[in-house]
């Protein structure tokens, strides 16, 4: 018999964002299965292996402004699964290289992908499944998957995928279909290098200001990494969008080139691989909360709430809150902050 107030609820997409909310619906009492179309959880806060180097290839780091975030990152601190880089950045441009601005910046450890796999501990999520289609019927939620299984039926559902991805799924609910259709998501390109020796490099991390890349870093000045010499690039999205059909040594030996075009003579890697990101930057976010009643469908993830790790933090937090607020008896812990009047 279910509990009053108890509902099933299907959440698509297990990023952060997805796990965030997941995690909050079933402290609240609720039973909560997630579906990802990836191997494992995270989406781009993920890491890749080589030995023992570790490359966080998608989200380099987070940084927190607000009181929900700060209490988010006292739990994640306290559970020895986030530390601060101390890493030095700096800005690279036409003018050479400036300091970054200051900022507490925060990475997972002993990569990326161990902040998402800490929060889908315990958690009922389903790799491997795309979700290709969700339709309501006698007031509840039938999900289908690109193999045309069904799923469900399920009480609400969440969606926790990009917003190129969230359109169709959010076709019941034409409003909210609109908002994401109205955010677009720029593409990148990332290159892995992984080297013998220390780059005679003087920083750990650049924006970099002109040129192909947007982003380089030295991965293994990252606080849980191992000290063989691992660098993470990242192309911007008209660079990524000209080469996004070419293959993935070429986009490699690219990013070399940009490079040694940055900081001067480097060594040939001993590994190197390049991974495509389809929807890596939010422009245009809906920074919004979004959320049917009537239908019982929500929608979360980075592009709803300004872009970035925090981001796709709070808007899982808040759709949460929405779907506990009006369903359940028993009132969710409000994580840094008072319920809403």
């Amino acid at each position: 018999m279910r509990r009053r107030g108890h509902r099933d609820i299907g959440v698509i997409g297990a990023g952060l964002s997805g796990l965030t909310a997941a995690r909050h619906l079933i402290d609240a009492g609720h039973t909560v299965t997630l579906f990802d179309k990836g191997r494992r959880p995270g989406g781009r806060a993920n890491t890749r292996e080589h030995g023992s180097r570790r490359f966080d290839h998608g989200a380099q780091y987070f940084t927190i402004h607000g009181d929900a975030g700060r209490a988010w990152l006292a739990e994640l601190r306290a559970a020895g699964v986030v530390s601060e880089w101390h890493g030095r950045l700096v800005y690279i441009d036409a003018d050479g290289e400036s300091a970054a601005s200051v900022a507490e910046r925060y990475v997972a450890v002993p990569g990326m992908v161990d902040l998402a796999l800490h929060l889908a501990e315990g958690l009922d999520v389903r790799t491997g499944v795309r979700i290709a289609a969700a339709r309501r019927h006698e007031d509840r939620w039938i999900l289908t998957d690109s193999n045309r299984a069904g799923h469900g039926p399920f009480d609400r559902i969440v969606v926790a995928v990009p917003a190129p991805q969230a359109g169709p799924l959010l076709e019941a609910a034409p409003d909210l279909q609109a908002r994401a259709q109205a955010v677009d998501m720029a593409p990148c390109w990332a290159t892995m290098l992984a080297f013998s020796s220390r780059l005679d490099v003087r920083f750990d991390g650049a924006f970099v200001r002109d040129g192909p890349l947007t982003w380089i870093a030295r991965n293994s000045s990252k606080p849980g990494r191992p000290d063989e010499e691992a660098w993470v690039l990242h192309f911007g999205p008209e660079w990524t969008r000209a080469h996004w059909n070419d293959d993935g040594d070429g986009i490699a030996m690219s990013a070399l080139a940009a490079l040694r075009d940055l900081v001067g003579p480097v060594p040939d890697p001993e590994f190197y691989r390049a991974h495509r990101w389809g929807y890596a930057l939010a422009s245009g976010a809906a920074r919004d909360i979004l959320y049917d009643p009537e239908l019982g469908i929500g929608a979360c993830g980075d592009w709803s709430a300004g872009g970035r790790v925090e981001g796709a933090m709070t808007s899982g937090l808040e759709i949460a809150r929405r779907l506990t607020d009006d369903t359940f008896e028993r009132p969710l812990t409000y994580i840094g902050a008072e319920p809403p009047a």
